[in-house]
């Protein structure tokens, strides 16, 4: 062994080959090209006296002294990038990419105003929006992700940490004039009416605001992916869109109105939702993670 051949750049290559078992899903991860992983993987191999990997169907299976490195590799880097972090964090000189999930409705609602955030503060970055779905947890622990906004309630394992960031109030966008100004609607009177949702990944299962207080005969007359269909049906039809006034505030409200659920003799506010931020553990109290929290605070969410 001789840990002189060793470098930073050397464990990187290593911590990403022992979470991928892959060399061309570890080049992708790290932004580089499969030979060139390769030839780190050489150098480690010679560093530490073993092979790491061996080859194994399409991938690559460890070897016992890299079963041993897998368990506690994770923690150092974390502990060592802590410690090496300036204390004064730059946002500035922020570079590479870094990737948002986001709600379907949130990446409506905030996509543009995060971006223009990101581009004033760290305008070297290049930033990638998509939508929230079932495979982002596993992204956020393997780094696919760096970041997730959705909605609670949100199950997590121990490795991602999460916390609520603000609140947002559901309640139905129709065209102006469908509903008499001020007035609400009752949940439990949308059989009364045609309505629309959007088909949102990961959400929809947990959205049981409907579902989980009242008992509705009448299914949604029209769901899409995306909030411009549902928008432009609503503008001549006499249909409700269940959605966070959020949405309602990047609308034309000459065009629509927002009608607020009435939650009179109700304990709490089943309208109420806690927009939650999801991330990796390993990134929790750093200087660039808690920079990023107070960034996001910036955005003007209105309950």
């Amino acid at each position: 062994m001789n840990l002189n051949h060793l470098d930073l750049n050397l464990l990187k290559v290593l911590l990403v080959l022992l979470e991928e078992k892959n060399t061309h899903r570890a080049a992708d991860k790290l932004d580089t090209s499969q030979p060139a992983v390769s030839r780190a993987l050489g150098r480690l191999r010679e560093a530490l006296d073993d092979q790491l990997f061996v080859r194994h169907n399409r991938g690559l299976k460890l070897t016992p002294r890299a079963e041993e490195l897998a368990e506690v590799l994770p923690g150092i880097y974390t502990q060592l990038e802590k410690a090496l972090e300036s204390k004064q964090f730059n946002p500035a000189e922020m570079e590479g990419r870094f990737r948002i999930a986001l709600n379907g409705f949130l990446i409506e609602s905030y996509g543009t105003e995060i971006y223009h955030l990101f581009n004033r503060s760290c305008p070297n970055v290049e930033l990638e929006l998509y939508s929230f779905g079932s495979s982002t947890i596993s992204e956020l622990q393997d780094g696919r992700c760096d970041l997730a906004i959705t909605y609670q309630p949100l199950t997590t394992p121990k490795t991602i940490y999460q916390k609520n960031i603000a609140k947002s109030q559901f309640g139905f966008i129709c065209r102006r004039g469908l509903i008499e100004e001020h007035k609400t609607i009752p949940i439990e009177e949308l059989d009364n009416y045609r309505w629309a949702g959007m088909v949102v990944p990961g959400f929809n299962e947990q959205m049981e605001l409907v579902r989980k207080y009242v008992n509705l005969n009448v299914k949604p007359a029209f769901r899409s992916q995306h909030a411009i269909p549902i928008l432009q049906a609503i503008r001549n039809e006499d249909m409700l869109f269940i959605a966070p006034r959020e949405l309602y505030h990047i609308v034309d409200q000459k065009k629509y109105q927002f009608v607020e659920m009435d939650e009179q003799g109700h304990a709490f506010r089943r309208d109420i939702m806690d927009i939650v931020i999801a991330y990796n553990q390993k990134h929790w109290n750093t200087e660039k993670y808690r920079w990023i929290e107070q960034l996001l605070k910036e955005i003007k969410v209105t309950p």
